[in-house]
């Protein structure tokens, strides 16, 4: 089985890659290289500085990002020309997998291709063009999606879906359990009003505990971060004590996640899958979060953490917690804090086995090698 995994060109991959759909790519592809079977090569289309354990093809050594006269506005061209390299080198795959966006880049290749394509999906399908875009290719044959959560569905049910299969972590080397914690709040994500940061800052000054934070910075919300967290941050310190640190590598986290209370995730917009909620739990920090996208699919209530419905008008769930909104996650976070000792460990040896049973990277790796087998066995 010979296999292309058409990555981004956007940024570089390697084991300190920051963003979500590169993590999973650093993931998957170097515990896919550990299979030791003569007949089985993996070959990456990336950024050539991508530091991967298999062959890469690429079109620029750096990725998009690293050009400022590059950038966002004309990183599509660099896009399309490493997926046209890929599909241009056809004779050497069995099979193509795609993790661009939701695939709607590779799309218009697709009908040009005699080989089978896996989409893994990784954004929302909420955006307004999807319907009429996606219908344009309802007929093709040879193009699969995997999607990472059954919430992730709900926009375009009737894509051609071969699977579900949640992210994995690694939980034998990267993602320790700490049986007892600490006592601070802890948060994580894009610095972006999504990610629900701001939410955060309004549950601690409220509840009044200690708290730390670990924004990724991203260029176009720095306006927003400097406005509704760095001088609310000031204000609330006064208060009580949080501290922020910008742009920490994953690795890094681990050690916080191990010595917090719990993870506080308050997010507002439908997230198709929380890495951040696994490597948590993985480490033993019960999650608060809203209901919102994959989390309740993520989050057992009750036994790893506490899930919230966002409001009175938007109610996803009969939870543990019935008040909504700021006061459900209040009510959430100090019920954490009040648990009996006993009780509270009870919790964190519940959100480890949680992760050890559903959301290893060996379990992930064996479902998309289970998933290759199918398309392979089917006739084009």
């Amino acid at each position: 089985m010979k296999v292309a995994i058409v990555n981004s060109n956007l940024i570089r991959i390697d084991k300190n890659t920051k963003a979500g759909t590169e993590i999973f790519d650093y993931v998957l592809i170097t515990n896919l290289a550990k299979i030791k079977e003569d007949n089985f090569r993996i070959t990456a289309f990336a950024s050539g500085n991508s530091k991967l354990p298999v062959k890469i093809e690429s079109v620029s050594y750096r990725p998009s990002l690293d050009h400022k006269n590059i950038g966002l506005a004309h990183h599509i061209f660099f896009e399309l020309s490493l997926i046209s390299k890929a599909f241009s080198m056809h004779k050497k795959f069995d099979l193509y997998h795609v993790n661009i966006g939701n695939g709607e880049l590779v799309l218009p290749f697709a009908r040009l291709v005699k080989k089978p394509i896996l989409v893994t999906m990784h954004g929302t399908l909420d955006e307004k063009y999807v319907h009429k875009y996606f219908a344009f290719y309802k007929d093709l044959k040879n193009v699969f999606f995997v999607s990472i959560s059954n919430s992730q569905r709900k926009p375009l049910p009737s894509l051609n879906y071969i699977k579900t299969i949640h992210h994995g972590i690694d939980t034998k080397k990267s993602f320790l359990f700490h049986p007892t914690g600490g006592d601070l709040i802890i948060w994580t994500g894009r610095a972006i009003p999504d990610k629900g940061l701001d939410i955060v800052l309004s549950v601690i000054k409220r509840v009044k505990k200690r708290a730390k934070v670990f924004p990724i910075i991203k260029q176009e919300y720095l306006q927003w971060l400097h406005d509704e967290i760095i001088k609310k941050r000031n204000l609330i310190y006064q208060v009580v004590k949080i501290s922020i640190d910008f742009d920490v590598n994953r690795s890094e986290l681990i050690h916080h996640y191990q010595t917090s209370k719990l993870f506080l995730f308050p997010l507002q917009w439908e997230e198709p899958f929380g890495l951040v909620l696994i490597e948590s739990m993985a480490c033993g920090t019960p999650v608060v979060a809203y209901a919102r996208g994959s989390v309740p699919e993520i989050v057992k209530d009750g036994e790893t953490g506490f899930l919230v419905n966002p409001s009175d008008e938007d109610i996803r769930g009969n939870w543990v917690i019935k008040k909504t909104g700021i006061d459900g996650l209040c009510e959430a976070v100090e019920r954490i804090y009040s648990m009996p000792e006993e009780q509270y460990k009870a919790m964190r040896k519940a959100c480890r086995d949680h992760v050890e049973k559903n959301f290893t990277v060996e379990r992930m790796v064996d479902d998309y090698i289970k998933v290759y087998e199918e398309i392979l066995s089917k006739k084009h």
